[in-house]
């Protein structure tokens, strides 16, 4: 069962991003360890980018305040992304710097 989760993130402090590959900072706001899930706010400085990486679950990413541009396509503020189970995500870069909310879909066991 899930609980409820509160954060005023006006007041918590940036950390240096070690979930994937890249530069950047993140703010975790929901973690739960043994089924994958997770949410977080990612931001990538100017001219930073995210190495190509691949998810077992469903990644989704709703762009907050700038753009970053990945496979030809371009994402700016207000922009929704679903990368589905087993994604293969190639490099994602950004030339004035993005911030992004990420959530990651519980991954179901087995897969």
């Amino acid at each position: 069962m899930v609980e409820e989760i509160v954060h005023h993130t006006l007041y918590t402090g940036w950390r240096e991003l070690k979930e994937f590959p890249g530069k950047g900072e993140v703010k975790v706001l929901r973690e739960e360890s043994n089924r994958g899930a997770k949410t977080m706010v990612v931001r990538i400085p100017a001219g930073g980018q995210i190495l190509p990486h691949n998810h077992l679950g469903v990644v989704q990413h709703f762009v907050i305040e700038g753009q970053y541009e990945t496979q030809g396509k371009t994402f700016e503020t207000g922009s929704y992304h679903l990368f589905p189970k087993n994604a293969e995500v190639t490099n994602i870069s950004t030339n004035n710097g993005v911030t992004i909310m990420m959530i990651y879909d519980p991954v179901e066991e087995g897969h």
